[in-house]
């Protein structure tokens, strides 16, 4: 009889399956390994990626920042040049009509009278000065009167007062401006119209 022994290849099936089963078992961590090394690569060069975006969108937001400023600054220079025009325009206005209510008031102003003083307030305007009677100063009034510049023309004294030896009549009065949404630049000329000759 033939004996034949079948443990030994029981023995080298089962030595051969475990080894396959640990080359199995290897290739599938050496596998899952390689698989995670990309994942981790893949992650890695997303990472860099995105951190590359972040630098680039702090420098444009820097850079973002630094036209906002320029454009704060330009949109304050610029209020402050409408500021700025908004004055000298008014006083141009107030100018011009301080010219032309001198202009007004010299023009109906008769020889015999000057004033020494004339100023602003508002609406009213005050004058006083010298003129060589009472009747001097009644005309003088109920010229104002007529002009289109004045309104309510009120005399406040009269008294009689020597100058370089003649006798003159001292006056103040106030009117009021018709044009009340323009009065003048607030400075009060002083010695308008001019001395008897």
């Amino acid at each position: 009889m033939i004996r034949i022994n079948l443990l030994s290849d029981r023995e080298a099936i089962r030595r051969e399956s475990v080894r396959q089963q640990l080359s199995i078992y290897l290739l599938s961590i050496l596998l899952t390994l390689v698989v995670l090394g990309g994942i981790h690569f893949t992650l890695y060069q997303k990472k860099r990626g995105i951190e590359e975006d972040i630098r680039t969108v702090e420098k444009e937001l820097a850079e973002l920042k630094l036209k906002v400023g320029e454009v704060e600054r330009y949109k304050q220079a610029k209020k402050e040049l409408e500021t700025k025009l908004a004055v000298i325009q008014t006083l141009e206005k107030g100018k011009m009509l301080t010219a032309e209510l001198l202009q007004n008031i010299a023009e109906r102003m008769p020889e015999k009278m000057w004033l020494e003083r004339l100023s602003f307030k508002g609406v009213q305007v005050s004058l006083q000065g010298y003129a060589i009677d009472n009747e001097t100063i009644a005309n003088f009034m109920k010229d104002l009167e007529r002009s289109e510049s004045f309104r309510n023309i009120e005399l406040l004294l009269t008294e009689q007062k020597t100058v370089g030896g003649v006798g003159m009549k001292h006056f103040s009065l106030v009117a009021t401006l018709r044009q009340a949404g323009a009065a003048p630049a607030p400075a009060s000329p002083e010695g308008a119209g001019s001395k008897p000759r």
